[in-house]
């Protein structure tokens, strides 16, 4: 899960699929209002906890498909349940642990009731040694990833965002499928071996349907031969 914007959609959306309705509340306090038959029947807040609405009867049991949809949404997502940390890791203020430390880069996490644990990076300070520029990742290879990138411990300009690896990555199966009779062998195994590279790193790319646009590709080679033809046309007539 790369953002709570991914979970919120997903639990949103099943949410929908079990009877429920969800719109963004119109208080300050609350991220969402969760409906069940035209009544509210429970808030989703901002700081990922779901409260029982006080002013009608809810029961438990609905209140635990919620709960329990959102934890098995959160699972979906992609979240790292395995605890990161232990007593023995440096404990900072504001109950977070400290992972690592790169000069003033630090990579902390933090128990979440819902998302099991949350990571955040961030740098100190030169002046107050507290923290800023604070980023939170769900994710615990995303966090590791951009903590290496913002300490400068890989460089960034050798990597390819998933956008740029999805272009390439289409370029590459047009390739691989195009019937081009000038690839050679090793440019065609070396290409099949790059895609399935990037699949990995990308597994939704499995997923993408690349189709070879015939005209793009060879309208022009179609266009040349008939320039030929007509030029072989024109010598047979004046033979």
């Amino acid at each position: 899960m790369k953002s709570k914007n991914e979970f919120y959609k997903a639990f949103f959306e099943a949410l929908n699929r079990l009877g429920y309705d969800v719109k963004k509340s119109t208080s300050a306090d609350y991220y969402a209002d969760i409906y069940k038959n035209g009544q509210i029947v429970a808030f989703y807040l901002p700081n990922d906890t779901i409260e029982k609405n006080p002013f009608i009867t809810v029961t438990e049991k609905v209140m635990d498909e919620i709960k329990d949809l959102a934890r098995t949404t959160a699972l979906r997502c992609g979240i790292c349940t395995e605890k990161p940390y232990t007593d023995q890791n440096q404990k900072l203020p504001g109950g977070a642990y400290l992972l690592t430390q790169f000069n003033d880069v630090v990579l902390a996490a933090k128990y979440h009731p819902l998302f099991d644990y949350v990571f955040r990076t961030y740098r100190l300070s030169p002046e107050s040694e507290k923290p800023m520029q604070t980023q939170h990742y769900y994710n615990k290879a995303e966090a590791m990833e951009q903590f290496a990138l913002r300490a400068g411990l890989v460089d960034a300009r050798k990597l390819f965002s998933e956008t740029e690896l999805t272009l390439i990555h289409d370029q590459l199966v047009i390739f691989q499928i195009s019937p081009n009779n000038n690839k050679t062998v090793d440019e065609f195994q070396t290409v099949c071996s790059v895609i399935d590279r990037m699949e990995e790193l990308v597994p939704s790319l499995k997923e993408r349907e690349v189709t070879l646009d015939y005209e793009q590709e060879f309208g022009r080679d179609s266009a040349l031969e008939r320039y030929r033809d007509e030029i072989e046309f024109e010598e047979d007539m004046e033979v």
